[in-house]
């Protein structure tokens, strides 16, 4: 004992702590976990909104790219299949570059391929930075101590004390400024209040927790120092019941199967002391759940000291109490088990015999749970989503729909893809019904749909090959060496799962974890080294990386700027009415994304304000100008679409805006509005038909009306099949005005029973808009000439205008039948 000496470093690790490099990067990824999630998590909802953060993530990482690749000059050679994968990753970003070729949208393919690059860099500084005990050692640290900030961060909020959270990260965090409390991070829907945190959305806050939680069975299991039980067992009840307040479903699938993965990589007596702490903590949060969650609901409502203060001390003190009988476990019961079941843990099949039988005891336990008074204890709301856990729930029909949908684009694009954001650019081309998901909550199908098969089995060759290596060398490692990278395996493994039912990748921090924790599973794998050294490949490499960083670094700092441009326009614009004071930094935004869509949208409406005050030709030709301009790069831009059709019909281009339309009913058959107009369109071409005497002009222009008309109500039909549980998502319906220019039609071709059955729905409307009021007069005229009456609807009518009747007159007398 008195002999011990303290193992001496290697030259390669002493080296690694005497490098201002080193220690920088190891700071950047450590400030990059506790800021990027409160900068929503660094969501790509692929819009204006959620950019800048994204930029700012891109600047940073494409300067430690550039000092990775300083390090990799001093400390990186091509020794084995490690080293190779550090290359190889690069073909991520390489993918997506191929794919801005056929991209659905250059915006949203060039912010993807800059997400790449933060990836990239997290994976780099995961490979390496983490092989040293130091460097591992502060990235474990900073991952777990960053969660539990969210952690308690979510339940400040929860208990009521969202100002002071937002106080707390107001310095560098996005804070209501009228509220002062961080938006959605107790978010609500149908189902109630349900926390999410800094995601302000409750399924990924779930699907992290699930990460953090096995993370933290883990550590306590396998530790016997006090502070280190203390603190991780402390945690693990806040956690726990912060799962159960975000509500989330799916993630209680998938939480018994990442624990159950944990499982099966332990030995016997670590398995039996995670089932141990997996029960003693599950009963320490379910004591606590009911009261907390009641406390958040009425705080939420209205806020009150006292109840706050008692929801924090019952979740402090389980968390205390568990905390304690887990020093005892880690105390007395686990040498006791190590000793014991030493020969049984040398048993071939050892290892499976207790995650099978657990995996018994968990149905079992579950269906006595719900099956009898026992489900009491869980809080109604929770108790509800339990219930009604089952594959006819519309959340689960919806998510296989935006997966059908998604096979479908992804064969119109197989090879390299239709680009990054492809869903949110063209999935309403694709839905079977109308509903509204930018994120196809599902990240292996999203990512097919965006770099096609290639880029797809490239993810999947990385994946498998970092997974077979870690556990191959798992496998042949001491105890210790398979503890050391564990963590990032269970970060890594639980993000994936659940990323197959919901959109967590998209959150570019959720991604950057996922990323860091598969270089910190590679880190320590041990492979063949190659027979030969390609010398040519040790400088190459962080040459071109340095090159890669610099133009990453030039993109990422333009795109900021033109955003801090464009910010600068909307502040002026609050203050000034003064077109050249706004346009002035909004074109300097243009310059740098000259075909940045909303930058445009902006630009072109100011446009289209001063073409309606002095009709000065200069204002439209520069609207026309930009929109075409901006079409040519965003053809599925539906807002860039829909201002071109308008810029046609205020000029009376109606055949040029009708060809648009067309088009606008291949690009989006769900959307009724684009219907609504080609109806509308066809309908009063047929009457200048009409007017002229044309018969068959008349007649073309209404047999396509009548055809557009037919696929709203076939569409209808269809909307009408949907399985029971199965939301239709948007309004899909015949409208005002899309039923008076049929009725009009039906009309002039002295189809009067069918323009009364067309119209009648009016007879029940308010009659507040003038669809409506014209709708019931048609009515009216269509009843006279068959010699029939409606009283009620004719008083009301009257009531809204007393002169409907000689209106009425007027109609018959001006709409002869066409012969």
């Amino acid at each position: 004992m008195y002999a011990y000496k303290k193992p001496k470093l290697d030259e390669r690790e002493q080296a690694e702590r005497s490098s201002i490099i080193f220690w920088l990067l190891i700071g950047f990824a450590s400030l990059f976990l506790f800021w990027a999630p409160f900068q929503k998590a660094l969501f790509n909802g692929n819009s204006l909104d959620f950019e800048r953060p994204i930029y700012s993530a891109v600047v940073w990482a494409s300067i430690f790219l550039l000092m990775i690749a300083v390090y990799f000059f001093y400390f990186w050679k091509l020794r084995d299949r490690k080293d190779l994968l550090s290359i190889l990753i690069f073909l991520l970003p390489l993918c997506y570059l191929i794919s801005l070729v056929p991209a659905a949208s250059a915006y949203t393919g060039q912010n993807l391929l800059l997400i790449q690059i933060v990836q990239v860099t997290l994976f780099l500084i995961g490979a390496y930075l983490t092989t040293s005990v130091i460097g591992n050692r502060i990235i474990q640290t900073v991952l777990l101590t960053s969660g539990y900030v969210i952690v308690l961060f979510g339940l400040l909020n929860w208990l009521g004390n969202g100002q002071l959270a937002g106080t707390l990260v107001s310095w560098f965090a996005p804070i209501d400024a009228v509220r002062g409390i961080y938006q959605d991070a107790v978010m609500t829907d149908s189902n109630g209040l349900r926390l999410a945190s800094v995601f302000q959305y409750a399924n990924t806050y779930a699907g992290f927790l699930i990460a953090l939680w096995g993370c933290g069975l883990f550590l306590v299991s396998k530790n016997r120092k006090w502070p280190q039980v203390l603190i991780h067992s402390w945690m693990l009840v806040p956690v726990l019941v912060s799962f159960m307040l975000t509500l989330s479903r799916g993630a209680l699938i998938f939480l018994p199967a990442v624990f159950f993965l944990i499982l099966i990589f332990q030995k016997p007596s670590r398995q039996i002391l995670l089932l141990i702490h997996l029960i003693l903590s599950t009963l320490a949060s379910f004591a606590v759940l009911s009261k907390v969650t009641a406390i958040g609901i009425d705080v939420n409502k209205q806020f009150s000291a006292s109840l706050s203060a008692q929801g924090w001390l019952l979740l402090l003190g389980a968390g205390l109490v568990y905390a304690i009988l887990a020093l005892l476990v880690q105390r007395f019961a686990a040498p006791a088990l190590e000793s014991k079941l030493e020969t049984f843990s040398a048993r071939k099949r050892a290892r499976m015999t207790i995650p099978g039988g657990s995996i018994l005891l968990g149905i079992l336990g579950f269906i006595i749970l719900m099956a009898t008074p026992l489900k009491n204890i869980l809080p109604e709301n929770v108790r509800t989503r339990i219930e009604t856990i089952n594959f006819s729930q519309h959340s689960v029909l919806e998510r296989f729909t935006f997966y059908k949908d998604a096979m479908k684009l992804f064969a119109d694009y197989p090879l390299f893809g239709a680009g990054g954001g492809a869903w949110s650019a063209l999935y309403e081309q694709y839905q079977n019904n109308p509903y509204t998901s930018r994120q196809a909550h599902n990240f292996f199908l999203q990512y097919l749909v965006e770099v096609g098969a290639v880029g797809f089995l490239v993810l999947a060759g990385l994946l498998i090959a970092i997974f077979t290596f870690y556990i191959r060398t798992y496998i042949r490692s001491s105890e210790n060496e398979r503890d050391s990278h564990f963590l990032y395996f269970i970060f890594a493994s639980a993000i994936l799962a659940h990323s197959m039912i919901d959109f967590d990748i998209s959150y570019v921090y959720m991604g950057a974890l996922l990323f860091i924790c598969l270089g910190g599973m590679l880190s320590k794998v041990k492979t063949k080294e190659f027979s030969k050294q390609v010398s040519a490949v040790r400088y190459a490499f962080p040459a071109a990386m340095i090159v890669l960083s610099i133009v990453f670094l030039f993109v990422s700092v333009r795109y900021l700027t033109a955003n801090s441009s464009y910010a600068k326009a909307l502040e002026v614009a609050k203050t000034s009415q003064n077109y050249t004071d706004i346009v002035t930094p909004l074109n300097n935004a243009l310059e740098l994304r000259p075909n940045h869509p909303e930058y445009i949208l902006v630009k072109t409406d100011m446009l289209a304000q001063l073409y309606e005050l002095d009709k000065n030709e200069d204002f439209y030709t520069e609207q026309k100008a930009l929109i075409e301009q901006a079409r040519e790069k965003e053809p599925n831009n539906k807002f860039l679409l829909d201002r071109q059709i308008r810029l046609l019909q205020a000029k009376g281009q109606r055949d040029e805006a009708a060809q648009l339309i067309g088009i606008a009913l291949q690009k989006y058959p769900w959307d009724i509005s684009f219907y609504e107009r080609m109806i509308q369109y066809e309908v009063s071409t047929g009457f200048q038909g009409y007017q002229a005497k044309d018969k068959a002009r008349a007649e073309k222009s209404w047999n396509k009306a009548a055809k557009v008309y037919q696929e709203v109500l076939d569409r209808k039909v269809q909307l009408s099949k949907l399985p029971e549980g199965q939301l239709q998502g948007r309004d899909f319906d015949v409208t005002a005005a899309m039923r008076l220019s049929i009725g009009q039609m039906l009309f002039a071709q002295g189809k009067y029973a069918e323009t009364e059955a067309e119209l009648k729905p009016f007879v029940s409307s308010e009659l507040k808009d003038s669809s409506e009021q014209t709708g019931m007069r048609y009515y009216l005229a269509a009843l006279k000439l068959q010699n029939k009456t409606d009283q009620a609807a004719l008083d009301k009518a009257k009531g809204q205008s007393p002169t409907v009747q000689q209106e009425v007159d007027q109609i018959i007398a001006s709409s002869p039948p066409l012969k």
